[in-house]
């Protein structure tokens, strides 16, 4: 019978992590207790007063709408960066076992959290559509299952199923509440909002706006079939044959470094967003960065985070 492993990864690629990333991993510890700080806690109840305030207005009344607007924000910029927190933790499992090109596929999503958290965060109108989204994902999901297995209708109640079509039946009625000038047909879209994700990024914080290309762009080819990630996975033997790289430690090293610029801009935002009084604390770690990815030609050339998300 063969051994049974002691461990699950590349261990080599592990002991090459540790030896060079030993400032980060010194760093890591301050930057985990910061995210413990603002996500390892209970979000406020909405203030009593402004639920008096609303009590008693009808649902379509503008003061409802936006404390609805507000209420719905903090959940969705609150949760959004706790998802985006757990993508670092992955960031750092794949980038440690020198899977640079899997370490880039998180840091996309990563990115995508941070700035729509971002977004709504400053836009808390925009906080209902993207909650109404789950609707219409549901139903197109259970319409796949349904198309591939049309058995499986018989295992849903027929209830169940009528209040999955009318929510999303209506979600999707308003996302056909903007007409085309010209024509006058209704504007359909696949997304939740028309707003680009480069867009949004400008509009949340520009800092994040120069980290497209890097965190979000380059990313998704190698999330994606594309040519251009097949590329980055070959190289030219000797001989002048292709091979295929099975790790990729350079790509490791860079998708840690974004992701590490971009954590910090999370625990920035959720720092001003929820008045959690960090900004001190965050500079510290601000400063760390910069001593963590110097090496002999100085500091990287990347987007140094600011503590606020308006810098």
């Amino acid at each position: 019978m063969p051994e049974m492993p002691i461990g699950v990864g590349d261990a080599e690629a592990q002991k090459n992590f540790l030896k060079e990333h030993k400032d980060f991993l010194i760093e890591h510890p301050e930057i985990h207790r910061l995210l413990e700080t603002a996500f390892c806690r209970t979000l406020k109840a909405p203030d009593e007063v402004e639920v008096e305030h609303v009590r008693g207005l009808p649902d379509s009344d503008p003061a409802v709408v936006a404390f609805e607007d507000r209420v719905i924000a903090d959940r969705i910029v609150f949760y959004l960066g706790r998802v985006a927190a757990d993508d670092f933790g992955e960031l750092i499992t794949l980038s440690g076992n020198a899977r640079g090109i899997g370490a880039y596929k998180i840091l996309r999503g990563m990115y995508e959290r941070v700035v729509t958290a971002g977004y709504i965060a400053k836009n808390p109108s925009e906080a209902r559509p993207f909650a109404e989204d789950i609707a219409i994902k549901k139903w197109k999901l259970w319409r796949t299952q349904e198309e591939a297995a049309p058995e499986s209708k018989n295992s849903i109640p027929a209830e169940d199923l009528r209040n999955l079509e009318a929510e999303y039946q209506q979600a999707q009625a308003k996302r056909k509440e903007s007409y085309c000038t010209k024509c006058g047909q209704p504007k359909t879209q696949e997304a939740w909002t028309r707003v680009d994700l480069l867009s949004m990024a400008k509009k949340s914080d520009p800092q994040l706006a120069k980290l497209y290309g890097s965190c979000y762009l380059e990313p998704t080819f190698h999330s994606h079939a594309t040519a251009f990630g097949l590329d980055r996975r070959l190289f030219r033997t000797e001989s002048g044959a292709n091979s295929f790289r099975e790790t990729s430690p350079k790509e490791a090293r860079r998708a840690l470094m974004l992701g590490h610029s971009l954590v910090l801009r999370l625990l920035g935002l959720q720092s001003e967003y929820f008045g959690l009084g960090l900004d001190n604390q965050i500079q510290g770690r601000i400063d760390a960065f910069l001593a963590v990815w110097r090496d002999s030609s100085g500091p990287k050339k990347l987007d140094v985070p600011n503590a606020g998300t308006g810098d």
